[in-house]
């Protein structure tokens, strides 16, 4: 059904770098024998397009299909240059000229940063999306354009429909503002905060915004808006449980296992609206079709409004981040599945006590990393954990309103009809059945740590055994620490203080990624009682 959809059809792609984009092509080029697929790629400083395009190759989610087809990404990806902040996306009439058989193009470009500036926003994401249009209509043969939005685009709704909301705001009037260099950028902000009341973010009222926009141009062109929830790692395509990037939802879960994320301020009965990386793609290809049957049907004989599609979790996987991060616990999944560099041990405290919240992220957060830091300053190093921390600090800031409000709607739009149509396909949704299945998702989330180690932590696999056996050395040595650090005399401190800047010296760390690599320190007292606070 799908394959013979896409067969030999020209696609044209923006934010093919980002994690959905990424997962499109890989699916596309291994599931469905596509003639070709045009993404959209910036120049940077001194890095091409070209260099991009081979970055891109590169990722791991392409494993899987470098070894099932090793010639067909580079056979049928092409890169085109480009800014989605240029008049028609900075596309050159040669380029033009080369895309004029693409039928299918899919908008997916987006600053997804949350406090982004809101001019800059507005441009990139209304903007954007608006000369994609421009683009779009110079398509003789285009039969579908998908605008990829997200599912908080109107955060302000407990109930989330699939249907176009109206905005707060003109989306033509924002445009305007946030091209005008006769307002400087504060003066907008100001006027900005006062309108956008009930949305949490720059991203969420941008998208909102950009929807109403692409409803403006349901009369013009065959076009549908995609709304999925927070990604997060797949449940079984390419790979069980691969992880998308080490930001977002996945933060939550990779990096208190790396020991660095220590304590989530959440509600008690909070449930993350998550759509699974495979979901996500598999959906998407196949509400292209449904759009495409949509707007083949005279438009007397169709519904006036434009199609919307939601992924969602709500009805399908209601688990709470607190059973989710206590079933990490209680089967010891970063125990199982140790990362060989990690700040502190693996686990993490959940509060809803704002209070409480920030006592905890001083003692396990902002303590340590000044300690290491310092270490490291002295040791000559450039200190890096204060810049982590304040990061995840500001983060956890603004995400806060999604930490503490749940939304619901009907769950994946044409589940049902999905799990019956796709089902024995490579674009199956069978998933969908065994996600509520407690021990399936223990499972899951197994082979997700495995590769949270591999993919985000670029650790080789066979370190595991060695990770296991310092895990269980530094756990027994800090429970012993715990219980003799009172008795202690005086002189053994400074022994031990000596000692450790030894070893910092010794074993200099060269990136980011390298979370003191010596179990050594462990043998530090104040660590010991650091980590059983």
């Amino acid at each position: 059904m799908i394959p013979e959809f896409f067969k030999d059809r020209e696609i044209f792609l923006t934010g093919g770098s980002g994690v959905v984009g990424k997962a499109v092509i890989e699916k596309l080029l291994r599931s469905c024998n596509v003639h070709k697929i045009y993404i959209l790629l910036r120049s940077k400083p001194k890095v091409s397009i070209e260099k991009r395009l081979e970055d891109i190759k590169k990722e791991k989610i392409f494993r899987r299909l470098h070894a099932e087809k090793p010639q067909e990404f580079d056979e049928k990806v092409v890169a085109i240059p480009g800014d989605v902040e240029l008049p028609m996306l900075g596309i050159t009439d040669e380029y033009l000229k080369l895309m004029e058989n693409v039928s299918i193009v899919y908008h997916s470009a987006a600053t997804i940063r949350f406090n982004e500036p809101i001019k800059k926003a507005i441009r990139i994401n209304v903007g954007g999306t608006l000369e994609a249009l421009k683009f779009a209509e110079k398509l003789e043969h285009l039969v579908t354009f998908i605008y990829i939005s997200t599912f908080f685009s109107n955060p302000y709704l407990e109930f989330v429909d699939t249907k176009i909301y109206e905005s707060p705001l003109n989306w033509k009037l924002c445009l305007d503002l946030s091209r005008r260099e006769d307002i400087d950028e504060e003066t907008i902000n100001i006027i900005t905060s006062k309108l956008i009341v009930g949305f949490p973010n720059t991203y969420c009222f941008t998208k909102n915004l950009t929807e109403s926009m692409v409803n403006d141009h349901r009369h013009k062109l065959p076009i549908a808006v995609y709304r999925p929830s927070i990604v997060i790692q797949s449940m079984e395509d390419p790979e069980y449980g691969f992880p998308t990037t080490l930001v977002g939802a996945m933060a939550l879960f990779a990096l208190p296992g790396a020991g660095i994320f220590k304590v989530i301020h959440c509600s008690k009965d909070i449930c993350l609206d998550m759509a699974p990386l495979d979901f996500t793609t598999k959906s998407l290809l196949y509400y292209t079709m449904k759009t495409f049957a949509f707007y083949s049907t005279p438009a007397e004989g169709r519904p006036k409004e434009m199609p919307v599609f939601i992924v969602s979790s709500y009805k399908h996987f209601n688990v709470t981040l607190r059973q989710y991060c206590d079933m990490i616990e209680k089967f010891n999944i970063w125990h199982q599945k140790p990362l060989e560099k990690s700040l502190l041990l693996p686990g993490v405290n959940y509060t809803d006590n704002v209070v409480w919240y920030h006592i905890l992220f001083y003692i396990q957060h902002l303590i340590p990393s000044l300690l290491v830091d310092f270490l490291f300053k002295v040791s000559g190093n450039q200190p890096v954990f204060m810049k982590i921390q304040r990061k995840l600090y500001l983060t956890m800031e603004v995400v806060k309103p999604f930490m503490f409000n749940n939304y619901r709607s009907n769950g994946i739009t044409y589940a049902k009809e999905m799990l019956d149509q796709l089902h024995g396909t490579d674009f199956n949704m069978d998933a969908l059945k065994w996600t509520p299945k407690y021990t399936r998702n223990v499972a899951v989330v197994l082979e997700l740590a495995a590769n949270c180690r591999d993919v985000l932590f670029n650790e080789d696999p066979s370190t595991i055994p060695r990770a296991k056996i310092v895990l269980k050395i530094t756990e027994h040595k800090a429970v012993k620490n715990d219980f003799r650090i009172l008795q202690r005399p005086r002189n053994f401190y400074n022994r031990r203080i000596r000692f450790f800047v030894v070893l910092i010296l010794k074993n200099p760390t060269n990136s980011m990624i390298r979370f003191v690599p010596f179990p050594a320190m462990w043998n530090f007292p104040c660590w010991a009682l650091l980590r059983s606070i």
